[in-house]
């Protein structure tokens, strides 16, 4: 997505959110932090027929340490790999079927509408994926927690490009402790 797709996203999240009215009435920010959370592989890969190409423990469980609190926002395919892991927090499953239900989950049929419910919760909010619903929240987020997996995995859904937005490194570690080289980055954008 180029920054012409981000502006135009921003746009109509703010206009949809009314996030310029809210944050004038509460006199602060809309969440404590939007985040955005994923792992991908050397081409960017993130899924493989509605699911993680990749089973590395140390990565999940620096997510489901990292994601305690706050809220989760998800589309259906993370829901249905991810969801039943994450019952210990507030989640809120995206989809525009109305037919689907998530149990024990709240549902939302698009990214402003499961910001504004997220926005009752307080607190941070993490955006844990798919494809779409990444490139929806590229513009709008504020820290993007990135898992580089320094392999090759077959895969047919890729994280969108975020190096237009997210240009300032906060901090990185890397770890070999899984069998695979891992680089934890937590990128901001430039102030």
């Amino acid at each position: 997505m180029n920054k012409k797709g981000c502006e135009e996203i921003l746009a109509t999240c703010k206009r949809d959110l009314q996030i310029d009215k809210v944050q004038e009435e509460r006199g602060t920010a809309l969440f404590d932090m939007l985040n955005i959370i994923v792992a991908c592989g050397r081409s960017r890969v993130i899924g493989k027929a509605g699911r993680l190409p990749w089973d590395i423990k140390e990565d999940w469980d620096y997510f489901l340490g990292i994601t305690k609190s706050g809220t989760l926002i998800m589309g259906k395919h993370c829901f249905s790999e991810m969801g039943p892991h994450t019952n210990d927090r507030k989640v809120i499953a995206l989809s525009r079927d109305p037919k689907i239900e998530f149990p024990n989950t709240r549902k939302a049929s698009s990214l402003p509408e499961a910001l504004t419910m997220a926005q009752r919760d307080g607190g941070d909010v993490w955006i844990c994926g798919g494809r779409i619903v990444y490139e929806e929240a590229i513009p709008l987020a504020d820290r993007l927690y990135l898992t580089l997996i320094d392999a090759e995995f077959d895969g047919d859904v890729f994280f969108p490009a975020w190096e237009h937005v997210f240009t300032r490194e906060i901090s990185r570690r890397e770890s070999e402790n899984s069998g695979y080289r891992l680089t934890y980055l937590t990128l901001g954008k430039e102030k």
